[in-house]
């Protein structure tokens, strides 16, 4: 049986060792996606990353440790709110192993990084994992881990018919209008099975007053499909925050909705063409968006239309009866 690493506390003094752990594994992923921006492959890079996560308020981490060789890290930090309730999370750069590592030592940084957040009441508890790590996704499952949400990319070589009975611009203000069927539409459409995903009935009144700023944003581009003055279909776009898993200058898909009748016809095909132009004439080369996985008609729709994952948030909720349950 594999000898199991030691597992400390991460520290500022850890900083150095996962920024290479970090850095090893984007050059390992860039060898199936070399998509994804070759600056985090340095470690000079991936520092500033982590480091921004150890000093965010309740931030607790643990290394992994065979002597004094780093076997990987995993780190993290408490995000209460009203929809996710005490909840936990560990981004994308919030953990890594060393090459050749076994996937079981992620289990066991997990063992010493969740025992932390039990013991102070945060029973939700989100990872991320990518795809093209699938023994390391793995071992994620094995403890108890789901997917819950994509993150994806694709390039921006799209094509479509021309739009046939709608026409397809850009929205503003003055559209909130005709945009307002549409404001609803995703948070009602998570709601339903098998995604559950709970909105808040009394935020809904307050989306046409949020669109309306949105509208107005300057670095927003929402575009919008249309028929004789009616808004079947939007999609808006902003610029991506960088980072490991999002190539350099791309543009961001951050919400799409279309009406429920219209589906099937093109509309967001037409949508993406469009902006993928502008996105290319601006020097982007992708676009990335995210999706609830278990949201049937979403998860089909992008991947059907060329988005492929780049990491997957993992979700899983211990039983709150374990602060009373378990021996002391």
């Amino acid at each position: 049986m594999p000898r199991s690493p030691e597992i400390v506390q991460f520290g500022a003094e850890h900083l150095d060792a996962a920024a290479e752990l970090l850095a090893a594994r984007q050059r390992r992923l860039r060898q199936r996606r070399p998509e994804l921006p070759a600056a985090y492959e340095h470690a000079a890079a991936c520092r500033p990353l982590i480091a921004a996560l150890l000093e965010k308020g309740g931030a607790h981490g643990v290394m992994a440790l065979h002597g004094s060789r780093p076997a990987g890290y995993l780190l993290g930090y408490p995000r209460p709110e009203p929809i996710w309730g005490r909840a936990c999370w560990s981004p994308i750069e919030g953990s890594a192993l060393a090459d050749g590592e076994d996937p079981e030592t992620i289990r066991d940084l997990y063992a010493g990084w969740s025992e932390h957040f039990v013991r102070t009441g945060h029973y939700r508890q989100y990872v991320h994992a990518s795809p093209d790590d699938p023994e390391l996704t793995a071992a994620w499952v094995l403890t108890g881990f789901g997917q819950m949400q994509a993150y994806a990319i694709r390039d921006l070589d799209l094509s479509a018919a021309e739009p046939a009975g709608f026409g397809v611009r850009r929205a503003v203000l003055d559209d909130i209008e005709i945009l307002e069927p549409l404001l609803p539409l995703i948070a009602h459409a998570l709601m339903r099975p098998p995604a559950y995903a709970i909105s808040f009935p009394e935020e809904i009144p307050t989306f046409r007053d949020s669109w309306a700023e949105e509208l107005e944003e300057p670095g927003a581009r929402h575009f919008l499909a249309e028929r004789d003055g009616r808004a079947l279909a939007m999609a808006s776009f902003y610029d991506a925050e960088p980072g490991p898993m999002v190539p350099q200058g791309a543009w961001e898909l951050a919400v799409a909705m279309t009406l429920p009748e219209e589906r099937g016809r093109g509309l967001m095909r037409a949508l993406l063409v469009t902006a993928f132009a502008e996105a290319r004439r601006s020097g982007a080369t992708h676009c990335e968006t995210d999706w609830r996985t278990a949201a049937l008609p979403t998860h089909r729709s992008w991947t059907a239309l060329g988005f492929r994952p780049t990491h997957y948030r993992m979700h899983r909720h211990i039983d709150e009866r374990i602060a009373w349950a378990a021996p002391r």
